[in-house]
């Protein structure tokens, strides 16, 4: 079987500037799948070349088994979110998400039928006449979503989509997507550089950097298995160890990286002895950066906020342990492109 999305030997360039290099990439049918990055790694330009709106230096693309590589935007099988919602602003809600219908020629009784199921599946019944500048930052990207949905397209790609809302409306809007996906069963490919966002939402996600994959993966694979410091500090929060540093706690002496919910303080068996340079109170967390003694390193843990439980402070001594299966190897960043 065919994957949604094929790309071969992908490679854009913008004057002397290579945006993506030589990307082999397939991403399968109804796949929940997220291209994650900082600004500038060629997560965007990616997403762009699949939509069509960039053609690639060189390399293709194929949509659900046919070559799409020269073909228009509206002639491939897809339909695109965007940030800014795109919305038209003296258009009703319902005459938003009939637009692309109306433009291909739909009867106007057909059109208002899909528009209104499209607009229930968004949670946006009764909106129907609203005007954009009438909702909330939310409610405009589920009309953003609906105009999307409404066309049928066999995969949706989601560029930034949540980044205009604030941190409540964007957990909330996660949830939605991924219910949405979900029962429509499609494709959804989406462009983020928020790493929770990734993680949350994705069936696999690829990590970007300097216009290549760096790693490809689960959440869970990305998350607890970084291949280099990059990822490891990119994708969450992790201390890297030398390997000088690793072999104290009893690993292998290789540069490791250790996530700080998976260091432990004052262990049964011991440890690394150390010092407590900083307690950061984060709500539901503590975040402790421990000065370890002799080696000239720090590390980071987290311990729950358990209300009238033990408190840390500045000064207090403690002993570090690390579980080794919780310890990431790191390759090279070189090695991992």
């Amino acid at each position: 079987m065919d994957p949604a999305i094929r790309l071969r030997g992908l490679h854009k360039r913008f004057g002397d500037t290579i945006a993506v290099a030589d990307l082999d990439l397939d991403i399968a049918e109804g796949e929940f799948f997220s291209m994650l990055g900082p600004s500038g790694s060629g997560k965007t330009t990616v997403l762009r070349i699949i939509a069509g709106f960039e053609q690639p230096t060189s390399g293709s693309v194929a949509l659900f088994g046919r070559d799409v590589t020269a073909l228009a935007p509206f002639a491939r099988p897809v339909n695109t979110v965007f940030q800014d919602y795109a919305l038209f602003p003296h258009l009703s809600v319902i005459a938003n998400v009939e637009y692309g219908l109306r433009v291909a020629g739909v009867a106007r009784k057909e059109r208002r039928a899909k528009a209104e199921e499209a607009l229930a599946s968004v949670r946006l019944a009764g909106f129907e006449d609203r005007r954009p500048h009438e909702l909330s930052g939310g409610q405009r990207q589920r009309v953003a979503l609906a105009r999307a949905i409404v066309l049928r397209p066999q995969a949706l790609l989601l560029d930034e989509p949540l980044g205009a809302l604030d941190l409540k409306l964007r957990e909330q809007m996660q949830v939605e997507l991924k219910e949405l996906q979900r029962s429509l069963g499609i494709t959804f490919v989406f462009v983020t550089h928020d790493q929770d966002e990734a993680l949350t939402l994705s069936d696999r996600v690829a990590v970007f950097d300097a216009g290549q994959v760096v790693q490809l993966g689960t959440p869970r694979e990305v998350y607890d298995h970084p291949r280099n410091p990059f990822i490891a500090s990119f994708v969450g929060s992790s201390t890297l160890l030398e390997p000088d540093v690793a072999a104290r706690f009893g690993l292998p002496a290789v540069a490791t990286a250790v996530r700080p919910e998976r260091v432990t303080l004052d262990g049964a068996d011991g440890g690394v002895p150390g010092t407590i340079a900083e307690v950061i109170y984060t709500g539901p967390e503590h975040r402790i950066v421990i000065d370890l003694d002799d080696v000239g390193a720090r590390i980071t843990a987290l311990e729950p906020n358990i209300g009238a439980g033990r408190r840390r402070s500045r000064g207090d001594r403690v002993t570090v342990s690390i579980d080794p299966a919780a310890a990431a190897p790191l390759e090279s960043d070189a090695s991992a492109a």
